[in-house]
């Protein structure tokens, strides 16, 4: 039995109202704070919260992406509640495809953002749900979300994210409860980081900030990760950023990586493993040098990631040993000059 730190959800009339101690009530202005921020602020809770919507209709027409009608509930840190009337549709690629839930966009009206005080420049959330119910398919989920918070210890540039406990309705039938994760979008991600989002189709790799970049390849090959490109901008978003000379690329999506494992993770055709827990380094043009001196950065990062796993108590104790047997695998490699020689340097 997991133990959670839930805030809880209560329910209540489908109006946009707050109800602190039974009285109705608008919210404070915050302008400051956007809906991303109001769910994420608690980093070590996890938000409950309640989305109402047809489910059937999402799941049978997920690969048209067409908005439907929703509210979304959640309880706030000070007691009171907050229900959102919300449109929502299914996004993503291959999971979309291949998941009963999809990942989803909720897209909120900015003058309920407005009317409750809040930042209506970003309306939108995106969200991760368990690719179906049932406890191996939320320990994949988690485990992803544990890759993000490995990913903080990497690079000063990254996408937040946060679990949250979501009960899925359909008027007045609870279809599912699972974790779901949210994920920073763009334009927020753009605006904490004072950053701006590259949008060419194609990007060299010669372009990009090269410590930022090794550490993120290296970090790919740490989670066993081959669901990556930088040419076409794959699972790696790239941004200008302050303090940077060049873009800086920015890693997401790990599902497909061995760190996760997920039942429906195949490496692509092109590549020289047979499963995605067999570790294969993407990165371009590295020499011997740079191989040494980023092994070396991961080796001073060993103990912050350990201890992350360890004490990512949502996963039980025999997954959070599986994945520090996986990762010490990792750094074993990088103890020995001719393993990083061998699997790193790829300029010869």
């Amino acid at each position: 039995m997991r133990k959670l730190q839930l805030l809880g959800v209560f329910f209540y009339s489908m109006t946009l109202t707050l109800f602190v101690s039974g009285q109705s009530a608008v919210a404070p202005a915050d302008s400051s704070h956007s809906i991303f921020e109001l769910l994420t602020h608690e980093h070590d809770s996890i938000a409950a919260v309640k989305l109402e919507t047809d489910w059937v209709g999402l799941i049978q027409h997920k690969m048209k992406e067409e908005y439907q009608e929703g509210v979304l509930s959640f309880r706030q840190a000070d007691g009171s509640t907050l229900k959102l009337n919300v449109k929502l549709r299914a996004r993503g690629n291959m999971r979309k495809q291949v998941c009963l839930y999809p990942p989803i966009k909720i897209k909120i009206p900015k003058n309920q953002l407005t009317h409750l005080g809040l930042r209506d420049t970003f309306n939108d959330l995106k969200l991760i749900l368990s690719c179906r119910e049932g406890k191996q398919y939320e320990d994949c989920l988690l485990k992803e979300a544990l890759a993000y918070k490995l990913y903080e210890h990497i690079s000063p540039v990254y996408f937040e994210t946060k679990v949250v406990k979501m009960a899925g309705w359909d008027g007045d039938k609870e279809k599912f409860v699972f974790y779901a994760m949210l994920i920073e979008d763009d334009p927020e991600f753009s605006t904490r980081m004072h950053a701006k989002k590259i949008m060419t189709e194609t990007v060299k790799t010669h372009t990009l900030d090269r410590e930022t970049y090794l550490k993120m390849a290296f970090f790919q090959y740490m989670i066993a990760n081959v669901d990556w490109a930088i040419h076409n901008k794959h699972n790696v978003s790239m941004f200008f950023v302050p303090g940077f000379q060049k873009s800086v690329p920015v890693a997401y999506d790990f599902d497909y990586s061995g760190f996760v494992s997920t039942n429906y993770a195949v490496p692509h055709e092109s590549v020289p493993i047979t499963s995605v827990t067999q570790r294969y380094f993407m990165g371009q043009f590295v020499t011997l040098e740079e191989a040494i001196k980023t092994a070396a950065f991961f080796q001073s990062k060993k103990e912050d990631i350990l201890r992350t796993c360890a004490e990512y108590k949502m996963l039980d104790e025999k997954n959070r040993q599986s994945l520090e047997k996986f990762l010490l695998k990792f750094f074993d490699v990088l103890c020995d000059k001719k393993k990083v020689k061998r699997e790193f340097v790829t300029k010869r």
